[in-house]
């Protein structure tokens, strides 16, 4: 078997710079979901109707998506030790399978269930080793381009929020 060797020592640069960038995304985000709230209590105001209930939900709209992209950077940054684990995470569930279809085969009909849950968690795992370049998705012309629609929101958004606050204040 060929043994293959990953080093993933400089990418320690790269993961901080990801790390900067979703702690910078996550606060934009909250910081919209205030502006949000802000206009929430201007247009509740006067009453809250069903046309308000509306606009909320699609200012909420771009706060939510600059979280989703957060979540996926958070993903990005964990390839690196998904990596580092590969080659021992796939010795294991080889091992793994091994031991299930060995067993499968002297087995009774009445331990089916248990091998077969036995089956499923080796799936599981094994799936994860296998899917490290789904996180990367995240990193896609379209994806990319819609978060930075939704920064630009977002920032509105505040400003907006920030507007209604003074609305609330002065009368």
């Amino acid at each position: 078997m060929t043994t293959v060797t990953v080093d993933v020592g400089g990418l320690q640069f790269l993961t901080r710079l990801l790390g900067a960038v979703v702690r910078f995304v996550v606060r934009l985000a909250f910081v919209a979901l205030l502006g949000v709230a802000a206009i929430a209590s201007l247009l509740a105001r006067g009453g809250f109707s069903v046309p308000d209930a509306v606009v909320c939900v699609v200012l909420v709209a771009p706060p939510a998506f600059l979280l989703v992209f957060a979540a996926g950077l958070r993903e990005v940054m964990r390839l690196p030790e998904r990596l580092r684990r590969m080659p021992q995470g796939g010795a294991e569930q080889l091992a793994e399978l091994t031991r299930i279809g060995g067993e499968a085969r002297t087995a009774r009909l009445r331990s089916a269930p248990s091998l077969l849950w036995r089956l499923r968690g080796a799936v599981g795992s094994a799936r994860d080793l296998v899917g490290f370049a789904l996180p990367l998705r995240v990193l896609t012309p379209q994806f990319l381009g819609l978060t930075l629609f939704a920064a630009g929101l977002s920032v509105l958004i505040f400003l907006a929020g920030l507007v209604a606050v003074v609305v609330l204040a002065v009368g």
